[in-house]
């Protein structure tokens, strides 16, 4: 500023050319004129500095559109420039609907979006045997949203069932615990509605899981009874049941804070807010499709009278009592109580002696034709043929019958 100054009052003094003050002051002479110019009609406030930006911009978004853009991100916190650009062409019917760089644009000069924190140490998981869905009911994914306290103190824990193909949340049930005897009726209730799925997905926690043989709880043993095969996460890799815990995110935010009064009313904004989840949010993937369009019921419907068939025509299995016992050639063999009732194969190895119990296709593990023998890890097969290879025959028996009693 203080150099523009002095130029014009040395231009005023006809003491040098234009051509020389530009030159002594390392401008050109278009800037010189412009700067005299501007100071002759505004005086010094002609000399400020001036914003360089366009006028008009072409192609610019119009302010309705942009209303109706700012509408839809309060209207719906968590979604997204791809989710808001798809609903301004189907639900407000936008011939040419900006470009989700532009609605993303839109929604910060607003002040509508926080940027996410940074993570570091990301890698790559290998998801291992987990099936990717492929179908309708091919995979449903199953947990727990972790609880919250309603208005009136009652502690909630939300159960949750979605379709990993097509992303339709099938329950989001505001549940009193988390009970074998609670979530089995939540089930009973969904598949009497959507149908049996081929695949149920869970982590590694009550009531899905237990500490039992194969890690199978009464519950997990019920849906293998139906003919449903389940698939347990990694532990502590929440990300193998990614889309799922997404969804739990966006709960969350938009109907779990805060709590509603009490249990009844907190049912109602799910069953609201899973209306909209289904029908009205798009996903990106499924196209940007909403999962209402995609999913379809399942063909296989729930009669638990009808036992499928679990194991082939030969193999030799046995009822597990209400202690958790089965009989095996005179002895009482412990299989676990989450067994209760289910029927299971017994097969004996010729190698080992050694009677391999299965599930339906889980394997439970090993017994030993002792009376009241125990159910061993399926890794117990090696370490005995191991022992047997090196220890002498009488020697390993006794030994072998003291630890299993003991």
């Amino acid at each position: 500023m203080e150099q523009k100054q002095r130029f014009v009052s040395l231009v005023g003094t006809d003491r040098f050319t234009m051509a020389e003050l530009c030159e002594s002051f390392g401008i050109s002479r278009k800037t010189g004129h412009k700067w005299k110019g501007r100071y002759e009609a505004q005086g010094m406030a002609g000399l400020e500095e001036r914003s360089r930006a366009p006028k008009t911009v072409r192609g610019r978004t119009e302010a309705g559109v942009e209303r109706l853009i700012v509408g839809e991100k309060r209207l719906h916190p968590t979604w997204g420039p791809k989710k808001i650009q798809r609903v301004l062409e189907v639900k407000h019917a936008l011939e040419r609907a900006p470009a989700v760089s532009t609605v993303g644009e839109v929604l910060k000069r607003h002040g509508l979006v926080q940027a996410r924190k940074k993570r570091g140490g990301l890698f790559t998981v290998e998801r291992g045997t987990l099936t990717k869905a492929e179908r309708c009911n091919h995979v449903l994914g199953v947990d727990f949203k972790g609880w919250f306290t309603l208005g009136d103190g009652a502690r909630c824990d939300p159960l949750t069932v979605s379709d990993l193909f097509s992303r339709y949340l099938l329950k989001a049930e505001a549940m009193p615990d988390m009970t074998v005897r609670w979530t089995q009726r939540e089930f009973r209730s969904v598949f009497r509605r959507y149908g049996l799925p081929e695949i149920i997905r869970v982590d590694n926690g009550a009531p899905f899981a237990s500490m039992g043989p194969a890690g199978l709880s009464r519950l997990s043993v019920w849906w293998i009874g139906l003919g449903i095969e389940v698939q347990f996460s990694r532990p502590g890799c929440p990300q193998d049941n990614g889309c799922h815990e997404r969804m739990h995110r966006t709960m969350k935010t938009e109907c779990c804070r805060p709590g509603s009064a009490n249990r009844g009313a907190q049912q109602q904004r799910f069953e609201r807010w899973r209306r909209v989840f289904n029908q009205e949010r798009p996903h990106e993937g499924i196209g940007m499709r909403t999962p209402g369009e995609v999913y379809q019921p399942s063909a296989r419907r729930l009669d638990e009278r009808i036992k499928p068939d679990l194991y082939d025509a030969g193999v030799e299995t046995r009822r597990v009592n209400q202690a958790g016992f089965i009989s095996w050639q005179g002895n009482n063999c412990y299989v676990g109580e989450s067994l209760i009732g289910a029927e299971v194969a017994v097969e004996q190895s010729p190698e080992s002696g050694l009677l391999a119990v299965r599930y339906a296709n889980v394997k439970l593990g090993w017994l030993e034709s002792t009376p009241n023998a125990r159910l061993r890890p399926p890794a117990y097969a090696a370490r005995w043929e191991s022992k047997a290879c090196t220890a002498p025959q009488d020697q390993l028996t006794n030994e072998s019958v003291t630890h299993v009693v003991g």
